[in-house]
């Protein structure tokens, strides 16, 4: 980092004013005995403390996000989870559609890191995720178990800073849909591991290779409350930072 790009960075700002306000300035005897050493002094903390919660304001809004990266998983040639003619590729994307409208409603700027049936690489997913100041990254997903056993929702994260979002999200997608809470977990999945720039979540809407989940999220009625219950989550996460 240049000398002039870490001299303007906000914390060297801060520490900036703090010298200077904290300096005692030379007071001569008569000085003191006025009381002028003590209304300096006073005043000087008085504006410090101004500054400082000024200061963590400014900073609180630097870290708000105004920007989603929606990433609807698979596509082209990789179909997903698939059993008979449903596809993974085609819930992710309609389900990610379902979201950016309602993301947009609620006044938030919305990228798709793809909009149309095409095979996007996990590098270029990961890029869109990194390339945009004050933004989140969630990617979508439908899930497969060779049993056909496995049911419910879930939601993974990788960095910590990711956590919060991942919980957030998961909570509501619960709620709305009312399927089994599989939870908020911890993987390495390319995508969020290689998204370092923005909190990124994975979520996993339901089992394709489970009959029940599936019959229900062929239905546009219920992909449509998969997607309220993610655009909620991420709303209510945007409101609590």
């Amino acid at each position: 980092m240049s000398r002039v790009a870490k001299d303007d960075c906000p914390s060297s700002q801060m520490r900036r004013i703090t010298n200077v306000l904290t300096h005692q300035p030379h007071l001569t005897p008569r000085d003191r005995q006025s009381g002028v050493g003590f209304f300096c002094s006073s005043a000087r903390r008085l504006i410090l403390s101004v500054l400082v919660l000024a200061f963590f304001l400014f900073q609180s809004a630097v870290s708000a996000f105004d920007t989603v990266v929606l990433d609807p998983g698979h596509g082209g040639h990789d179909r997903g989870a698939s059993i008979g003619y449903v596809f993974e590729k085609h819930l992710a994307l309609d389900t990610a559609r379902r979201v950016e409208q309602l993301l947009k409603q609620a006044g938030l700027k919305v990228i798709m890191t793809r909009s149309r049936d095409v095979f996007i690489p996990l590098p270029g997913r990961a890029e869109a995720g990194n390339r945009y100041r004050n933004a989140i990254f969630v990617s979508l997903h439908y899930n497969y178990n060779r049993g056909g056993s496995g049911s419910g929702v879930e939601t993974y994260y990788k960095h910590s800073s990711s956590y919060s979002l991942a919980a957030y999200i998961q909570a509501y997608l619960v709620q709305r849909t009312r399927m089994s809470n599989r939870g908020v977990k911890s993987a390495s999945f390319h995508v969020i591991r290689n998204t370092t720039r923005n909190p990124a979540v994975l979520v996993e809407c339901g089992f394709v290779s489970n009959p029940t989940e599936r019959s229900r999220m062929m239905t546009g009625e219920f992909r449509a409350r998969i997607a309220e219950g993610v655009a909620q989550g991420i709303v209510a996460y945007k409101k609590a930072r």
